[in-house]
């Protein structure tokens, strides 16, 4: 059975709930190994090598029997696995975690090698969800297998000047044509590293996030590009200046949840997170963003900065600045608004092998508020997809 499933876990409860819920989903007691430390963690992965679809991996960990837990164990586990190749990496990598606090003190470490994290307890139930969404996804990736026929999609929101930006990029472009049901796509080729990538950029002729993550399914279905890049404007919340370029590692709809009796909302946001990789490929490219700057007649005062945090989505356009706040208590790192990156994560982490990498790079065009102008838009648009071509030019050359 290639698709195997590896619970590494020191806390039989957890073990236990983890087991209970993979069994639910259809996956059979045999195709779960338990692993209990980071040692029996490594030897289940170098006899299994290649047949594991999942490693569910808890945060705090020991690294031998009686050894202390800790994240420094987990992490040092990941690095072996995604940067030093010790052994073959399992297709897809959940960190898991019962204790919010741990959470909250390693989030940010393990974000930058792993997926998502879900709160494995019995009374909460998103961690449920996700994990029925992964082990069907393994299996209609097992079902189904397809090879990327594209290396990168561009993604806009606007014909202009989102669009008309990523058209402006070194890339020969043909002319346009019709997915049907209002997406409008063009392909092209470019030469990365003595080699020649196949390109598609497309823009809905409707905005938000239903109509993104429409686009990116049916982009996915027809060409099952290795990279999806969305860029364009967005406005700024806060520690952002005019012009800065915002790397999301993560969105939600901070629009969702529920209304309360009492007339207060309930929010209850479901984060959707960037590929680690493009997210890091895209904080490298600051200087280059900064030459973008020197080099163009209208531009802001100040040269840009690269500013990797959650960008939020919502429904409508926000010019009311004290809607700020609820994203700052949602996420006290939310630096970011605009109306289609969460739908465009959503649509990625959806699709089956070979999965698409996503990552959402947008120019700070307004500070989400009244005052608003057009005055950035083109410049903002052009930037961002600037630094999507490099991210993209990084990632084939190494």
């Amino acid at each position: 059975m290639k698709n195997k499933i590896l619970i590494s876990e020191d806390n039989e409860y957890k073990r236990e709930l983890l087991s209970a819920e993979l069994i639910k989903n259809g996956v059979l007691e045999s195709d779960i190994i338990i692993a209990k430390n980071s040692y029996e963690t490594r030897c289940a992965l170098r006899d299994n090598a290649g047949n594991i679809a999942l490693l569910l991996l808890d945060l705090v960990l020991p690294n031998r029997e009686g050894d202390v837990p800790s994240a420094n164990v987990g992490l040092e586990l990941l690095k072996l696995i995604l940067e030093d190749g010790e052994y073959h990496p399992p297709r897809n990598i959940v960190g898991t975690t019962a204790d919010g606090e741990a959470r909250g003190q390693h989030e940010s470490e393990f974000q930058k090698l792993t997926t998502q994290i879900l709160m494995v307890t019995p009374e909460l139930h998103d961690w449920r969800f996700s994990l029925e969404r992964l082990v069907s996804r393994i299996n209609r990736s097992a079902e189904s297998p397809k090879e990327s026929l594209v290396d990168v999609c561009f993604i806009t929101a606007l014909r202009q000047p989102e669009l008309a930006a990523v058209l402006k990029l070194p890339i020969e472009w043909t002319p346009e044509q019709s997915l049907g049901n209002g997406v409008l796509i063009q392909e092209g080729t470019a030469e990365i590293g003595g080699k020649i990538r196949r390109f598609i950029c497309a823009h809905s002729t409707q905005m938000g996030m239903i109509a993104a993550s429409f686009m990116v399914m049916a982009l996915w279905q027809k060409y099952y590009p290795k990279l999806i890049i969305m860029t364009g404007i967005c406005g700024g919340v806060r520690g952002v200046q005019l012009g800065d370029v915002i790397v999301a590692d993560r969105s939600w709809d901070w629009q969702s949840g529920k209304w309360l009796h009492d007339g207060e909302f309930e929010s209850a946001p479901d984060h959707k997170e960037a590929c680690p990789e493009l997210v890091a490929l895209a904080r490298g490219s600051e200087a280059m963003a900064q030459q973008f700057w020197k080099e163009q007649a209208v531009r802001p005062a100040t040269p840009p900065t690269i500013k990797v945090g959650p960008m939020v989505s919502g429904s409508a356009v926000v010019e009311d600045k004290s809607k700020h706040e609820i994203f700052i208590q949602q996420h006290r790192k939310a630096i970011a608004v605009d109306m289609e990156c969460f739908g465009v994560y959503f649509a990625a982490r959806m699709s089956v092998e070979p999965e698409s990498k996503v990552l959402c790079i947008k120019g700070v065009s307004d500070l989400a508020d009244r005052n608003k102008t057009d005055n950035y838009q083109i410049y903002c648009s052009e930037l961002s997809a600037a630094v999507g071509f490099e991210v993209a030019k990084r990632y084939f050359s190494s």
